[in-house]
């Protein structure tokens, strides 16, 4: 079944530069409808983090329970990026 939205010219256009980047890794043409998809499916994690990220505003000291695994997984993600860039030990092949 197909259903009519309404949206205005900015987030129009903000859709269409999503679309045209879903296109160029698809390879082919995305509908507007897999575009929402797409959006849904990847915003909700992005939806939680912004409530820790709320969360780690109101802190003082100490971290809730729910704050404090995000916070750790962000630091392990942190380290591994700062190793990839620069790591520590050296491989044989690096010479």
């Amino acid at each position: 079944m197909t259903t009519t939205i309404q949206i205005d010219d900015e987030t129009k256009k903000k859709l269409f530069k999503i679309k045209l980047k879903l296109e160029d890794e698809k390879g082919s043409a995305v509908t507007y409808n897999e575009i929402i998809e797409y959006l849904i499916n990847h915003q909700s994690t992005n939806i939680i983090r912004k409530k820790n990220l709320v969360e780690f505003r109101k802190l003082k000291g100490i971290l809730p329970k729910s704050a404090m695994s995000m916070y750790l997984e962000e630091k392990r993600k942190e380290l591994i990026m700062e190793e990839e860039r620069a790591p520590l030990i050296k491989k044989k092949d690096d010479t």
